[in-house]
């Protein structure tokens, strides 16, 4: 089905919701005002409903002109975003590959592997990819990442193939003031009534703490729900409570002291993470080199902190 709305539509909207003048947006536009005026007329007869009305100071929208100006600002922004990519990567004569990354938005790592990646495969050029973080898998599917970093078990369908990068110590995290800032263990057996934060994982099923960890032996008596993990952070850096990480996500926190971690058991636990991407892209293809060019970093352990290089000699929790 064809819009009946064109570009040039859209953006006479954007700019009558801007100016209120017919004048002052026919000469943002470069065109004329009674070309501008035409345009609009066949906009509402396209769509068949006004999308403005006359005021006192000029044109303001009509509530569905408002919601066409807002769907096609989005629209054009996201147009914008996709030539800057394509004319950087026809610029650089690179092979453009999305990136994403379960559960948290934290890429203080990603500088440090960009300079590897000029070295390891200086052909690829990575954008990073916000859906992703909800959405690892579903996001591979749709096209929106063409690599996601999960944590976990590896996936089981066949659409996917995964590499493994390593295995991060899980940790519980907490200000240095804390009351169980002392404790060699913290987990649900020696919290008491102190609040445990929680966030979500990813909006996909199979990934919660229950479900990678198993049911805690006792349960915790304050859990207080959080957006993002991020917002945890901020949280238990106020000495607010108390919540598990995998350890490489608090790393700049662990680095300036303002957290510090223990184990959740005396054994410690630990959390596999992977390289997805799917099954049908070729061995050639910006996927698999930018995969091949994590399993070389995984194996960089005497580079600095926060990086995402799980490798044996990575120290634990």
């Amino acid at each position: 089905m064809i819009p009946r709305l064109a570009m040039h539509h859209l953006t006479l909207l954007s700019a009558l919701a801007e100016t209120g003048s017919m004048t002052v947006s026919a000469a943002r536009l470069g065109v004329t005002q009674s070309a501008a005026s035409h345009r609009l007329r066949e906009a509402e007869r396209r769509i068949g409903v006004p999308l403005v009305q006359r005021v006192e100071a000029g044109f303001e929208l009509t509530p569905a002109g408002e919601r066409l100006r807002h769907l096609g600002d989005s629209f054009l922004a996201e147009l914008f975003h996709l030539e800057q990519e394509l004319e950087e990567t026809a610029r650089q004569s690179k092979k453009l590959v999305r990136l994403g990354q379960a559960t948290y938005s934290r890429y203080h790592w990603f500088p440090a592997f960009l300079d590897f990646l000029e070295t390891a495969d200086p052909g690829l050029s990575v954008d990073l990819s916000g859906r992703a973080t909800a959405h690892p898998l579903a996001s591979l599917l749709d096209g929106s990442v063409d690599v996601s970093l999960i944590f976990g078990r590896e996936p089981v369908s066949a659409r996917f193939k995964a590499t493994r990068l390593g295995t991060d110590p899980i940790v519980a995290a907490l200000s240095k003031n804390h009351p169980l800032a002392g404790e060699p263990v913290v987990n649900s057996l020696n919290m008491g009534d102190e609040r445990f934060f929680i966030y979500p994982l990813t909006a996909e099923p199979g990934f919660d703490w229950t479900t990678l960890l198993g049911t805690p032996s006792k349960p915790f008596r304050r859990l207080t729900s959080m957006p993002t993990p991020e917002a945890v952070i901020d949280l238990i850096r106020a000495n607010f409570g108390v919540a598990i990480f995998s350890k490489w996500a608090i790393e700049p926190e662990l680095a300036d002291g303002t957290l510090i971690c223990r184990p959740i058991s005396e054994e410690g636990e630990t959390m596999d993470w992977w390289c997805v991407r799917r099954a049908s892209d070729p061995p050639d293809s910006p996927s698999e080199r930018l995969a091949r060019a994590f399993e070389a970093w995984s194996l960089q352990t005497d580079r600095a902190l926060a990086t995402l290089a799980f490798g044996t000699r990575t120290s634990g929790a």
